[in-house]
């Protein structure tokens, strides 16, 4: 049977479609009535709106029909973007998981069924933003950075509400679009919906059908297509902000109290490129830092928590480098290294994007501190978008933080993506080269990085390289060690069994390599072992390692325990076991055992969590790791509590304790924060320390700080 010409065009353009993946797409339309923002999907309220229900299942089974219906409406006016989203459930009430109405929670690893939305604004593939909300009403919100990255730092300011009933659960969205940046004369964004059955840990996406990429991968959203007429206003926002801390110092018997009222101004000069100006910048807000002990040669990596750093986090990163080594690295400003701080005078940003092109400039005044004189310090980054996917860029910093000296760094990338290989498969290279001239490392350093990606299905394929010359010193970056070459190789493969208890096995082989740049061997690593998880989100992990570490010089592990010069292979083992968190109580169990170094260490982790009702939530963590060795034993012990009650998504209260016996000091940190309304936002924070060196408890430093801000749009 042969088809007439025209239906057979048809059919090779349908089949073609199929074969390339098409991606889906929604035609909004304006609305006249905007919806109420109160997550009950009222008849007739999102009439009009563009609906789907078009959701296919991406985990445990990948494109194939989820075992609940999911249906979307998508609308908008001048101001805002609005998302309704029913997630209808034959479990009833009893079915759903609504433990949480913290913020930020992961929505892959927490405990509560969630949906997302994220947005293309630009329609690059590059960048973006997302959006959540779980059933108990917590928000989740972050940036997307380097195509598929998602970073939690970032708040933004919009309304999101949740309901229950006996049919399922409903959330709407509203985002404003003085929230996010657009271009205006685009009438296409890309977009993506997804939802997490968490009982089931069961995941549908709306276009992203590859398990292999995660809900944010920006190259393959879907599109929501017709905007018009989108404004910012005037596209004037001034934030003014005031704190009242009282420190006290028992030993010293000094205490003080600091006013600081600030103030910053965001000028939107285009719907996507934005300056900001901030005056007497005050972090009182910024949440504590997870305690660590460092027991090894070189320095530990805490992540950036102030927001006016993370508010425009993705316009500055470089080669993909998440870590090390960083041309720019926020820390460095505004934090001395041992975590004390250092007043911001004042500075300014210009963020955005216009065109292919990609700006970030930042320039900082600090204060003097520690015998080191009031600084200036800048950074500029600009990327330019290449190919269909890809982009080139420079980054150039000035200033050193650290000493009465100066700092200068440039550097320059090539990041290429093409995720339209046969298949649906996905490949990335990032490139970087940087340099650095530092008066305190004595002259001229460079730092080169190559990082090649094959993240899909069954097989994972990574491989890192970088080579960091002795005097590469970023001042306002971050680099664990100079002088060295980094080989770091990745193979995972996918096994998911089509019955029985156990739903993904994942082997797995690691091996990471270390050596100067004269190919002098250091440090190596070699692990391979698997992960297993079950269909109710419980696993297990299990691998062994071979390594060697090579010390030049006696390392003094702890004051008493000296480790020689010499290289020293040891191989280990290790077993971890942890619960769902789908259930009021989760567990997770960590022991590794075996040679470490000269000697022998075991390391012991505990960890549990119970959520009694959605408002009431404890954490305990606890940590031992027992050293025997040649030269001395010793213990290092961690531990953490955290308690916190929600009355609301918008009024959380939290106290944190965490203890380590190096330090023998015990950290108590209790806040409250109260978001009367997006923008408007109070905070009450303690900060009490106590030494525990004689058996009891010795307060020392102790903060107390009343912070509100206020946020005004014109």
């Amino acid at each position: 049977m042969s088809l007439p010409p025209r239906r057979h065009s048809l059919f090779l353009v349908c089949l073609l479609a199929l074969r390339l993946g098409a991606a889906p797409h929604l035609d909004v339309r304006p609305t006249v009535a905007p919806p109420t923002i109160d997550g009950t999907i009222a008849e007739g309220e999102w009439a009009g709106a563009a609906h789907t229900d078009a959701f296919r299942q991406v985990y445990p089974g990948e494109n194939v029909d989820p075992t609940e219906r999911t249906e979307a409406w998508v609308t908008f006016d001048a101001d805002n973007l609005y998302v309704a989203i029913r997630c209808h459930d034959s479990g009833g009430l009893a079915g759903i998981r609504a433990y949480s109405m913290l913020r930020d929670q992961n929505s892959m690893n927490a405990s509560d069924d969630v949906v997302r939305i994220v947005l293309d604004t630009f329609h690059r593939q590059s960048d973006g933003y997302y959006f959540g909300l779980t059933a108990a009403g917590g928000k989740d919100d972050g940036l997307v950075q380097n195509k598929d990255q998602g970073n939690n730092q970032w708040d933004g300011l919009w309304l999101g509400k949740v309901s229950r009933d006996e049919r399922g659960w409903s959330a709407e969205f509203s985002i404003p679009m003085k929230s996010i940046s657009f271009n205006p004369e685009n009438a296409t964004w890309g977009f993506e919906i997804s939802r997490i059955i968490r009982r089931k840990q069961e995941n549908i996406r709306w276009a992203n059908l590859i398990r292999a990429k995660g809900p944010q991968s920006l190259p393959d959203t879907g599109e929501l297509r017709g905007f018009t007429a989108l404004r910012q206003g005037r596209g004037l926002e001034f934030k003014p902000f005031a704190s009242a801390t009282s420190r006290s110092q028992p030993a010293s018997d000094e205490k003080k109290l600091e006013l600081k009222p600030g103030l910053d101004f965001v000028w939107h000069v285009t719907p996507s490129l934005a300056a900001t100006i901030t005056m007497n910048t005050d972090f009182a807000d910024a949440e504590v830092d997870e305690r660590q002990v460092n027991l090894g040669r070189f320095p530990l990596f805490f992540p950036e928590k102030r927001s006016f750093f993370t508010q425009d986090a993705s316009l500055f990163t470089f080669a993909n480098v998440n870590q090390d080594p960083l041309p720019f690295f926020s820390r460095r400003i505004g934090l001395g290294d041992d975590g004390t701080k250092v007043d911001l005078l004042g500075g300014a940003k210009l963020t955005g994007r216009t065109g292919p092109w990609t700006l970030g400039l930042l320039d900082v005044q600090i204060d003097s501190h520690a015998g080191i004189d009031s600084k200036n310090l800048l950074v500029a980054r600009v990327s330019h978008q290449v190919l269909e996917e890809s982009s080139v860029g420079f980054i150039a910093t000035n200033g050193d933080p650290r000493f009465n000296g100066n700092n200068r760094l440039v550097g320059t990338d090539f990041n290429y993506t093409n995720s339209h290989l046969p298949g649906g498969k996905t490949l990335t290279v990032n490139a970087g080269v940087q340099v650095s001239d530092s008066d305190l490392a004595g002259g001229m350093g460079t730092a080169t990085t190559l990082i090649v990606n094959y993240p899909n299905e069954p097989l994972t394929l990574t491989g890192w390289f970088s080579a960091i010359d002795s005097k590469f010193d970023p001042a306002l970056g971050f680099v664990s060690r100079t002088g060295v070459d980094n080989m770091h190789l990745v193979a995972l493969y996918n096994i998911y069994p089509k019955s029985g208890l156990i739903r993904m096995i994942q082997p797995f082989l690691e091996f990471v390599h270390t050596s100067t740049t004269d190919l002098h061997l250091l440090d190596g690593h070699v692990f391979y072992g698997f992960y297993a998880e079950d269909k109710f989100g419980d696993f297990l992990n299990v691998y062994g390692g071979a390594n060697y570490e090579t010390y030049d010089t006696p390392f003094p592990i702890r004051p008493h325990v000296i480790i020689p010069m010499g290289r020293w292979p040891y191989k280990d083992f290790l077993v971890e076991v942890g619960t769902s968190r789908s259930r009021p109580v989760d567990a997770y169990i960590q022991w590794r055992t075996g040679e470490y170094l000269t000697g022998h260490a075991d390391f012991y982790r505990f960890n549990v969590g119970w959520r009694p009702s959605s408002r009431l939530q404890f954490a305990i963590s606890t940590g031992l790791r027992d050293f025997r060795l040649p030269e001395g034993d010793f213990k290092v012990r961690l531990g953490s509590a955290k308690a916190s009650f929600t009355f609301s998504p918008d009024l959380q209260v939290s106290l944190l304790g965490q203890y380590d016996n190096i330090s023998r000091s015990l950290g108590m940190n209790f806040r409250v924060k109260w978001i009367k309304n997006p923008g408007n936002e109070f905070y009450f924070i303690i900060n009490q320390g106590y030494d525990t060196s004689d058996n009891g408890y010795r307060p020392t430093a102790s903060d107390v700080s009343v912070k509100g801000t206020w946020t005004y749009r014109f």
